[in-house]
């Protein structure tokens, strides 16, 4: 029951913190924080699932063959999650502190948030579960679950190269 409230909440502040820097709340925001809580959900149910399992209907796609732009603003925080992942050491890497500079990078890249439309939809089917692996590093229990978590989450940074820019 914690993960669902967990990831419900996650959810709901992503869309929040987008939404503060429109003009207006559109019916796209609204139906995007219930795909994103259906997809949290989804993914509480088993610990074991990756993060590209997503709830039947809902999947990521390309933009007619081409990748979804993402604003610049963002980029440097995807950046900074790729390098800590990169530079993180399996055998002997602090992999609770390799979490919360993943999650302070995140929390970055939702702040820095300025898409709207198809694309910022596309960019929250990938998020959502990106978001969830980092919290289940956050709560793993030895290196061996950490490590695991962190290859679903290297999986997760290659699948945000293969559909955006």
């Amino acid at each position: 029951m914690k993960k669902i409230l967990l990831s419900a909440i996650l959810g709901l502040a992503i869309v929040m913190s987008c939404e503060k820097k429109q003009e207006t709340v559109t019916d796209q925001n609204s139906s995007m924080a219930a795909t994103e809580q259906n997809v949290s959900e989804e993914h509480a149910t088993d610990d074991h699932e990756k993060s590209d399992d997503h709830e039947e209907g809902v999947k990521l796609e390309l933009n007619n063959g081409v990748k979804w732009p993402v604003n610049n603003e963002m980029k440097p925080y995807v950046a900074e999650m790729e390098t800590q992942l990169k530079a993180y050491q399996p055998e002997s890497g602090d992999y609770k502190m390799l979490a919360e500079n993943l999650s302070t990078s995140n929390e970055n890249l939702v702040k820095s948030c300025t898409m709207t439309g198809v694309p910022h939809d596309n960019l929250h089917v990938w998020l959502a579960p990106h978001m969830k692996e980092i919290e289940k590093l956050k709560n793993a229990d030895d290196r061996e679950h950490a490590n695991k978590i962190v290859g679903e989450l290297k999986e997760s940074m290659e699948k945000y190269h293969e559909y955006f820019n």
